[in-house]
């Protein structure tokens, strides 16, 4: 795969990461309704079964957009870093390891059928870096 691909699939999966996690602080955003096809699905997205389960409020949806929003930034900072971005060019693999783990965080709180991609790239992610970032460590 060409190197600026690598880096622009990063990116893009860390703004399309922040972007939830800044949706789900928002309190004025609702739940997206399901299609119709997925009617069987119990959850909304947007919303976690966890924190609906266990009737916690507003609360803990800010630490979950949180959560969205740290893994976004993170996996942005690996991408700018992977295209050769100076301040963060050192610190990709961490970025996007720490991006992806709380990334997998994230989707097992607000987890839809919709975020199984996002489950790939981030197990991928995982996988690629592990080894260089405890082999550099």
């Amino acid at each position: 795969m060409p190197h600026a691909v690598v880096g622009i699939v990063l990116v893009a999966h860390g703004l399309i990461t922040t972007m939830i996690g800044l949706g789900s602080m928002s309190t004025t955003s609702a739940a997206m309704p399901n299609p119709s096809w997925l009617a069987w699905w119990p959850g909304k997205l947007g919303r976690s079964w966890a924190f609906d389960a266990l009737n916690l409020g507003s609360g803990p949806a800010l630490i979950g957009g949180l959560l969205w929003l740290a893994a976004g930034l993170a996996l942005v900072g690996a991408g700018l870093g992977w295209l050769g971005a100076p301040v963060v060019s050192n610190q990709w693999q961490m970025l996007a390891l720490v991006g992806a783990v709380l990334g997998l965080g994230a989707l097992a709180l607000y987890f839809h059928p919709f975020y199984v991609v996002a489950i790939v790239l981030d197990v991928l992610i995982v996988a690629s870096v592990w080894g260089r970032v405890v082999a550099a460590r």
